[in-house]
Order: C-alpha cells, then sequence, then structure tokens
C-alpha cells in the first residue's frame, strides 16, 4: 500500500471547484452546482472497496452520517458522501448500510486531485485516507475543512459548524 498522494489544498473561505461527479440516484452533479441550493457537508471517505481499518472508519463514518440525517435535514443541511469507487459499487453499499444520503462517485479521482484530497492506492484500487469533511455554504464557499473527523462527534460538527456560520 502507498503512502498519501496529496494533502487537502482547500481552505475556508475558498470556493468549492466546479467538478461533476456521478452520484447513486443516477444523476450526474456539479459540485457547485449542488451546494447552491443550501449548505453541505461533503464527507470524502474510504468506502465499499477499503478493506481493514481503513473500510472500518469509512462504514463508522457513513454509520454516523446515516443516523444523524434527520438533524441535518431538519436544518436545511444536505449530507453527501463522496469516494473513489464506481456507481455500482456504491449502490450496493447505499444498499447493504440502509443509507439515507447520496454517494458521488470520484471513480476517475477528479474531485480528489483537483481537492488535493488524499488517497491510497493499493494495486488499481484508490480510496480516500484519512476521510475529509469539507462543509460548503450556499454560496459555494468552504466554510471549514476537517481532517479525520471523529464518526462519534461528526454530526454534532457539522450542525455547529453551519450554526456558527449562520450566526457570522
Amino acid at each position: 500500500m502507498s503512502s498519501p498522494d496529496a494533502s487537502v489544498r482547500l481552505d475556508v473561505g475558498d470556493q468549492i471547484p466546479s467538478v461533476g461527479l456521478r452520484a447513486t440516484d443516477g444523476f450526474l452533479l456539479n459540485l457547485r452546482s449542488f451546494v447552491t441550493k443550501q449548505p453541505v457537508a461533503l464527507l470524502f471517505f474510504a468506502g465499499p472497496t477499503a478493506s481493514g481499518a481503513q473500510r472500518a472508519g469509512g462504514d463508522a463514518l457513513a454509520t454516523a452520517l446515516a443516523k444523524g440525517a434527520g438533524r441535518l435535514a431538519e436544518r436545511s443541511i444536505a449530507a453527501v458522501g463522496i469516494t473513489c469507487d464506481s456507481e455500482a459499487q456504491q449502490r450496493a453499499y447505499v444498499q447493504e448500510r440502509s443509507l439515507p444520503f447520496l454517494l458521488m462517485s470520484d471513480e476517475r479521482r477528479s474531485a480528489v486531485v483537483l481537492l488535493g484530497v488524499p488517497t491510497l492506492a493499493e494495486g488499481a484500487n484508490h480510496n480516500v485516507a484519512p476521510p475529509v469533511l469539507v462543509a460548503v455554504d450556499r454560496e459555494g464557499l468552504i466554510r471549514a475543512v476537517y481532517h479525520d473527523p471523529d464518526p462519534r462527534t461528526l454530526v454534532a460538527v457539522i450542525l455547529e459548524t453551519f450554526r456558527e456560520s449562520a450566526a457570522a
């Protein structure tokens, strides 16, 4: 397994770049256009094709986001997971884990490379490592970037981030 290939190049106040990704609902979505509808928590994580501790960590984050999806929706905050897996792998993962939020496929790694999100390669397989949470407001501005978020506090951190940005 190789080491992480990049460091996050995003910073608070930056505009989320325009990059198209295929979502588990079958639509091709542009990140910049998507975030103008409501605040969005973008969780880049290792998903269906990861193994060992990396898979366990990704599963824990996906489960935490799923459990908190209702609380986020009450505050009109969208949650989106982004992995380097194919659409088919993601659809199976969503079904297996009963995830109530969209996953976006970055199989070509266009978004992770553009944004500088670190990945690990194991043969031809690439996965995000460590996970990165990016909070983006309705104007497409990055409000916070969290490296290796803790599943136990993930939803509380998202809610607090957007509560603070609404008050500013």
